[in-house]
């Protein structure tokens, strides 16, 4: 084969090769690509539970907090019930599993989404 003709081919190949690899890659790249949804951002609320007394102050305002998807509107609806027993894997919401010591609690599904709560406290 003359030099020009091997030259040539080695083009040849070496073109083929780099749209054969651009085309794996583009197609790679949107079969792993995932659609991720978009991250709610956590939400904060102020609801009445049981009484509580912490650290010489006491009251019943409680500061609620949900993040990673939780709903604030949850843990308020559910604050007094929660807030009035203590102990581990206390009766929640369905689907969620609750901590609740004597002032704090929270809340946690399997996705990630938490919701907490704990005293409101006057600086």
């Amino acid at each position: 084969m003359p030099k020009e003709e091997v030259t040539v081919s080695i083009r040849h190949a070496t073109l083929s090769l780099v749209v054969l690899s651009a085309a794996l890659l583009a197609m790679g790249g949107s079969a792993s690509a995932r659609v991720v949804p978009a991250a709610k951002p956590p939400c904060t609320a102020v609801a009445k539970g049981a009484h509580w007394t912490y650290k010489g102050q006491k009251g019943t305002a409680y500061t609620v907090l949900g993040v990673n998807g939780a709903s604030c509107t949850v843990g308020v609806k559910w604050l007094v019930r929660l807030t009035s027993h203590h102990g581990y894997l206390v009766a929640g919401p369905a689907g969620w599993k609750c901590i609740v010591t004597s002032v704090v609690g929270e809340c946690t599904l399997k996705n990630g989404g938490i919701f907490e709560w704990g005293p409101k406290l006057k600086k």
